[in-house]
């Protein structure tokens, strides 16, 4: 679960911050298998974790302009 929040200070200006994993569980996202079966035959395994279980953001984002009016919302 992530929790995301913008606040838009002007046209120009915006406040970002996410937080990504907010309820902290220990995330697998796959699995590397051994090239080559062990004594019993199974292939042996490890989990592909990443490299953090959370991950936070928090941004200023302020678009320039030369009339410092303009933006870029008309043509979204």
């Amino acid at each position: 679960m992530s929790l995301n929040w913008a606040y838009l200070v002007s046209p120009q200006k915006i406040v970002y911050a996410s937080v990504n994993n907010v309820l902290g569980f220990k995330n697998i996202n796959g699995y590397q298998y051994a090239n080559t079966p062990d004594m019993n035959g199974n292939f042996n395994r490890r989990a592909l974790r990443p490299a953090l279980d959370q991950f936070f953001f928090v941004g200023f984002f302020w678009t320039i302009s030369e009339d410092k009016t303009s933006n870029q919302l008309d043509n979204l």
